[in-house]
């Protein structure tokens, strides 16, 4: 095991946190835009999650130049979501940033959401509009929860979220108190442990969104969503969240709003099949609002765009 590195005893005010599995070559982008951030009271805590391939030698590198970047090594390999919560045992901060290893932030990024955060006293999650990009560093697409910027009840921004997606974003586009979420990532999801985190967070405040294009989601093959897909974990997390969050008093819903739910269920099912998991919309009916009429249309409608998307190597 490596030791966490030695520090000064003042705590910093912001933990950026990379959880980091065989991703070296990503990694150099990942810290040099944490060490930019104009915030400059931050500790850059790279867990390590066992990786192969020059990971932590490569960390060791960056924090030789500044103490601020913090290396640890897992000695035993734990997997993304307890990656992510070791993350969070591990930051000192008060506030928390993560960086995907794979994704970078805009330079006013931390000292933004800081300042968002402080300003609100309700508020418990700020979240920022994001960039895709992909390996040749091409921006891609955007997206945002919203075009301006709010304040919004978290009870709001769940109810949305929950029939329309993770609109608030993934971890990188986020930041929060440590002490709100000291029960961490829910370890019994995969894909969708960051919403689900952000809904627990959300029902105790508010959501403080701001417009802002402050950081990059790259998109690359070796992203966990096609692994995810062929496992049959997208499907299983959608039907934790629904039992979990669908009978909410706040989350009842308009019929338009549940024949989205079922819509994305359905897509969600037959992109799963059609990349080798061996679930069936039978299987799942659980997690339908209305499970005769989803299974019999909205699947069959699904699985012509998911062959159509499969041909044009979208999926």
């Amino acid at each position: 095991m490596l030791p966490i590195k030695v520090m000064a005893l003042s705590a910093p005010s912001v933990s950026i946190c990379i959880p980091s599995y065989n991703y070296c070559r990503y990694l150099a982008c990942a810290l040099d835009s944490a060490l930019a951030q104009s915030w400059k009271d931050v500790e850059i805590l790279v867990v390590d999650d066992k990786s192969e391939d020059g990971s932590v030698a490569l960390v060791r590198e960056y924090a030789e130049r500044d103490p601020r970047v913090v290396l640890y090594a897992n000695p035993q390999r734990l997997g993304l979501t307890q990656n992510f919560n070791q993350c969070l045992r591990l930051a000192r901060g008060k506030y928390i940033k993560f960086l995907c290893a794979d994704d970078v932030l805009d330079g006013q990024c931390v000292e933004r959401m800081v300042a968002a955060i402080e300003a609100e006293s309700d508020a418990v999650l700020v979240g920022c509009r994001r960039y895709f990009f992909n390996d040749e560093m091409r921006v891609i697409g955007e997206r945002g929860y919203a075009r301006k910027k709010q304040i919004v009840s978290g009870q709001r921004a769940i109810h949305k979220c929950f029939f329309s997606g993770n609109l608030i974003g993934e971890p990188t586009a986020v930041l929060f108190r440590k002490a709100d979420a000291l029960a961490g990532f829910d370890e019994n999801y995969y894909q969708a442990l960051d919403m689900e985190l952000w809904f627990r967070l959300l029902e105790k405040g508010s959501l403080v969104y701001l417009a802002n294009t402050l950081c990059g989601v790259r998109e690359h093959d070796s992203r966990g969503t096609a692994n995810n897909l062929r496992a049959g974990k997208i499907t299983a997390d959608k039907m934790r969240l629904f039992e979990k969050y669908a009978t909410r008093p706040y989350l009842g819903g308009t019929m338009a709003e549940r024949l989205r739910w079922d819509a994305r269920m359905a897509s969600s099912v037959t992109r799963e099949v059609a990349a080798g998991a061996a679930e069936s919309p039978e299987v799942v009916k659980k997690a339908f609002y209305f499970p005769r009429f989803s299974v019999s249309v909205l699947t069959p409608i699904a699985s012509v765009l998911t062959r159509m998307r499969r041909k044009t190597g979208i999926i």
